[in-house]
């Protein structure tokens, strides 16, 4: 209550919605959450970069970095460039100044 999650990704599938966000103590590479159990106080979509991709019935919106086939299984399986992507993305967005209130 009362922080402010950076919003990493959006994930939906069907009627399923999901978004990664970062918060105190959370593992990288943070949680997926159903954006019900937030209040958006930001509305504008991050830096440059960003894409919409519709695939499969799936729809994401992330960094392109993060859009190609198999990120997240290279990331998890330690792939240099995935990790090297993640870590650049995160920084961005934790280095962005916060809306304000």
């Amino acid at each position: 209550m009362g922080g402010i999650y950076p919003v990493l990704e959006m994930v939906t599938y069907d009627i399923d919605c999901q978004i990664r966000v970062l918060g105190p103590g959370t593992p990288d590479p943070g949680l997926l959450w159903d954006p019900a159990d937030f209040e958006t106080v930001d509305t504008r979509i991050p830096p440059p970069g960003w894409t919409l991709v519709i695939d499969g019935g799936r729809t994401r919106l992330a960094d392109a970095r993060w859009q190609r086939p198999g990120f997240w299984t290279d990331y998890a399986h330690g792939d240099p460039q995935a990790l090297a992507d993640y870590e650049y993305v995160k920084r961005e967005l934790l280095t962005a100044e916060p809306p304000e209130n």
